[in-house]
């Protein structure tokens, strides 16, 4: 099973030490914190992938082995960020675009986040009712591992018998 907050621990506290900007999820009523920020939220969970479970077996060490099996699938999560300044929201935007981009790619790879597809920045200002909020972002596709730990019910062997009583 997909561990939602260490994937979201992962991505987020690597944009926070890149950027010194901090990552905030959207859509909720806490207050944001001052100018400039990164927002972000994840617009796909899953994303099908009708292929098959690759099985694993794995040995511990102590004689015992364990069971996986595992497949690839895609989330999308889409950042935005925010200034009170034109300029400053669209230079934080490259920054993340490039962190994403290339320089945090091995890091996040090794904690097991793999980017396959950044889309491009857009401006996404917006309007509130005390001031107008610079927004540009962009739309990221991550690639992650399912992973299922035990045995699964398993047909070994099928016979088919075909009868046709056709005239």
């Amino acid at each position: 099973m997909v561990k939602l907050s260490t994937i979201r621990h992962v991505i987020t506290s690597a944009i926070e030490k890149h950027t010194g900007k901090p990552v905030i999820r959207t859509n909720q009523d806490a207050t944001p914190p001052e100018y400039p920020f990164i927002s972000y939220t994840i617009t796909t969970l899953m994303r099908a992938n009708n292929g098959t479970y690759g099985e694993f077996i794995e040995d511990d060490g102590n004689g015992a082995s364990k069971k996986y099996y595992r497949k690839e699938f895609q989330q999308v999560w889409s950042f935005t960020a925010c200034a009170d300044n034109d300029l400053t929201s669209k230079e934080l935007a490259f920054e993340l675009y490039d962190f994403l981009d290339k320089i945090g790619k091995i890091d996040l790879a090794e904690n097991g986040v793999v980017i396959q597809r950044i889309e491009n920045i857009t401006n996404r200002d917006n309007l509130l009712t005390n001031g107008y909020e610079y927004r540009n972002g962009f739309d990221v596709h991550f690639a992650f591992m399912n992973e299922i730990e035990g045995d699964t019910d398993e047909i070994d062997d099928i016979q088919f018998t075909y009868n046709s009583n056709s005239e």
